[in-house]
């Protein structure tokens, strides 16, 4: 029998030859700090506290540019670090706070180039991102706003560090439940009411706090616009978030104000510098008393979006 089984006692010595070769390598390519602390090497963390730090956060930036830090914190970025569009800021900052420079002006040059794909990055519509995330079709966003020229920068209407001219801060804005579009789920617009159909999962829309409102401004110039191209609503969790009642006059600008890519004609816009020059007359006030008044775009024309009396000092008077 033994003769039978010598092919098994060959695989059998072969394995142990392994298994034994396996633990010599092991003892004698295990890292001396291995297991001291954990099961790994124990060394790793300090080579991994010596590195420098790339990323050097958004204070650091405030520190010498205050101006834009201010304007980035209140806007709809301010959750945004800096680092995220212009890179990291470790040679920059290295150059502009050692006495004696150890970096060249070259390599603290931080990129500043704008790219379509920068903010297509985060703002590209996507079926898997949620439908209350800020998100365009760069061809139906541009066909929206009667834009003729497709390759127009994004940035010749927003400015990164205030893409929506906010008055006050974003976590000022008042808490509102979770607002629902229908064509969030729907492709188009339903025939019937959410509430008209039997076992429809609970949402809010507009209309179902104000009714009144909603009716009045499909009466208006704007009525071809959901309520929040203007209302803003940045979700803060599933069931709530901030909304935006935006008065700054750069906000209606985005819209209004006249650019050589605009098509003129399908859109009401102005020269902002002549315009002021000349409604001051009218308003007894200089262009520039105008221009520093922000909401002096709502003062003139609040009534071609909403009835002025339906709201009384910002308080919508109609919640049911």
């Amino acid at each position: 029998m033994m003769t039978h089984a010598t092919h098994v006692l060959r695989v059998v010595l072969v394995v142990a030859a392994l298994g034994v070769g396996g633990l010599a390598a092991q003892r004698l390519l295990k890292p001396a700090s291995f297991g001291e602390v954990g099961h790994y090497r124990k060394d790793s963390v300090y080579e991994i506290m010596s590195h420098e730090p790339v990323h050097q956060g958004r204070e650091a930036c405030a520190e010498c540019h205050e101006d834009i830090h201010a304007l980035h914190d209140k806007d709809i970025h301010y959750g945004v670090e800096c680092e995220d569009c212009h890179g990291p800021g470790n040679l920059h900052v290295r150059h502009h706070t050692e006495d004696t420079p150890t970096v060249s002006e070259e390599e603290a040059l931080m990129p500043m180039e704008y790219t379509l794909e920068g903010c297509l990055f985060c703002h590209r519509k996507l079926a898997a991102r949620p439908t209350n995330f800020p998100q365009i079709d760069p061809t139906e966003h541009y066909k929206f706003l009667h834009v003729t020229d497709n390759t127009t920068r994004c940035i010749e209407c927003h400015s990164p560090h205030e893409p929506i001219y906010l008055l006050a801060k974003v976590n000022e804005a008042r808490i509102h439940p979770v607002i629902h579009q229908c064509e969030d789920c729907h492709d188009g617009k339903p025939e019937k009411d959410h509430r008209e159909v039997e076992g429809h999962p609970v949402i809010f829309t507009c209309r179902d706090c104000h009714k009144a409102i909603v009716e009045d401004f499909e009466t208006h110039e704007h009525a071809f616009m959901d309520c929040t191209a203007c209302h803003l609503f940045h979700a803060e969790n599933e069931n709530a978030g901030r909304i935006f009642k935006n008065g700054n006059g750069k906000f209606c600008l985005l819209c209004h104000e006249k650019k050589p890519f605009k098509d003129g004609e399908a859109v009401p816009q102005i020269v902002s510098s002549e315009h002021l020059a000349e409604m001051a007359p009218d308003l007894n006030m200089t262009p520039e008393e105008i221009s520093h008044h922000s909401r002096a775009c709502l003062d003139c024309h609040f009534d071609f979006i909403h009835d002025s009396e339906l709201i009384k000092k910002g308080v919508i008077v109609d919640v049911q």
